[in-house]
């Protein structure tokens, strides 16, 4: 058993209280405001951390990740995933649903076979992968951002038989192109969350695409029509549904803080999922370089550009576009927290984590209070990371 005392526990709904949390085995045993005088008799058998000065939250999930810290998950290996899956509890990261973006259908097919390999031989001291966000190639060329023109294409029945595996949680097509919105009802029917996403849907192709079935919007604003007062477009028809989920990036390049507040003033706050598009280069320093979606690319300051000068996905993991939030002041701490774990949880249907309640996985993160760091990561209720003394497990 293990015991957190003194930590201040935030919880979804905005409350925070200090309390004590127990974990037995790898979920939440009980929580309360006193330390269990029995446990505290019997120490051999009880481990136990001071959260003084922390927040404690359910851990962040990462629902549009492209790769981080040089690993590129459109072509990648099992080793080099797992050891990924190592380094992100650093970040309070603590689920992950992997994207592979559009390339060539081969391609494609051997990355999702590489990381179905990774979740059916998940380590339990990993972070936890939670399944496959296929973004692309059924998006419309106008908007494909730095998806490769080439392996575009309107979405069919084959191609998605080919492309979709069993851990596929989410698929990001352009309802307007070809018979892509015919496919919406089949895919939600497989329990697979349709994103709208690299589009140029009008409003009403887009409210279409929601009565289809249609839950989320990929990174609203971005890599789709612009909205007009006489044609709003997917935003328009995304912040106006009460029930779509709408997706953002706060890595300070892809949208104005304005822009989201928009999006904080417009949407009820169990419908707004934070992410990062992280893209392979995300958490590495200014200047490097690496590969991504077929070419070469490059993080300049705050932003990852390809060699055509577009934004490449995100220098940024979720952690900091959390933290992003609260410094440009927008929401507090305990909104920000939920807009990138109980909100995506609930989203992708995983009651057992996103919250601190007795029953759930015990994936969490002490968080000081002061500067927002990372102090300790737990997975399955063990030590995955601790601050100036990493206890990553190996791959």
């Amino acid at each position: 058993m293990k015991i957190i005392t003194g930590a201040t526990l935030v919880h979804p709904d905005g409350r925070q209280t200090d309390s004590t949390l127990l974990i037995e085995g790898n979920r939440i045993r009980s929580i309360s405001q006193e330390v269990p005088g029995s446990l505290l008799l019997n120490q051999e058998n009880v481990e136990v951390f001071s959260g003084a000065g922390c927040y404690l939250t359910p851990g962040l999930v990462e629902l549009h990740f492209n790769g981080a810290l040089g690993c590129n998950l459109n072509q990648t290996s099992i080793r080099e995933v797992q050891t990924l899956l190592t380094q992100l509890p650093a970040f309070g990261i603590t689920g992950v649903v992997f994207t592979v973006i559009t390339g060539a259908l081969t391609d494609m097919m051997a990355a999702v076979h590489t990381l179905e390999e990774v979740i059916h031989h998940k380590n339990p001291f990993h972070c936890r992968p939670l399944g496959l966000h296929m973004e692309g190639p059924f998006i419309n060329p106008t908007f494909r951002g730095t998806h490769p023109q080439a392996d575009v294409r309107p979405a069919t029945a084959d191609d998605l038989n080919i492309l979709l595996s069993p851990h596929t949680k989410m698929i990001t097509l352009a309802p307007e192109v070809g018979n892509n919105l015919d496919f919406i009802r089949e895919l939600t029917d497989r329990g697979i969350q349709v994103s709208i996403g690299h589009t140029n849907a009008t409003h009403a192709q887009a409210v279409q695409a929601f009565q289809q079935g249609a839950s989320s919007v990929t990174h609203l604003y971005n890599a789709m029509r612009p909205f007009h007062h006489r044609e709003p477009g997917v935003i328009g028809a995304a912040l106006c549904e009460d029930n779509v989920f709408v997706q953002f990036i706060s890595d300070g390049a892809h949208v104005h803080p304005v822009a989201i507040q928009m999006i904080l003033k417009t949407k009820p706050q169990n419908r707004i999922l934070l992410t990062s598009d992280a893209s392979p280069l995300a958490g590495l320093s200014d200047g490097s370089r690496g590969s991504f979606s077929q070419q070469t690319v490059t993080v300049r300051g705050n932003q990852v550009i390809n060699q055509e000068g577009g934004l490449a996905g995100s220098g940024k993991l979720v952690n900091e576009c959390l933290k992003n939030l609260v410094n440009w002041q927008l929401c507090d701490f305990a909104s920000a927290v939920q807009m990138a774990s109980f909100n995506v949880a609930q989203f992708l249907n995983e009651d057992s984590i996103g919250r601190l309640e007795p029953g759930c996985l015990a994936d969490m993160v002490l968080w000081n209070k002061d500067t927002l760091e990372v102090e300790t990561t737990f997975i399955n209720g063990e030590v995955a990371y601790q601050r100036n003394a990493s206890v990553a497990r190996s791959a």
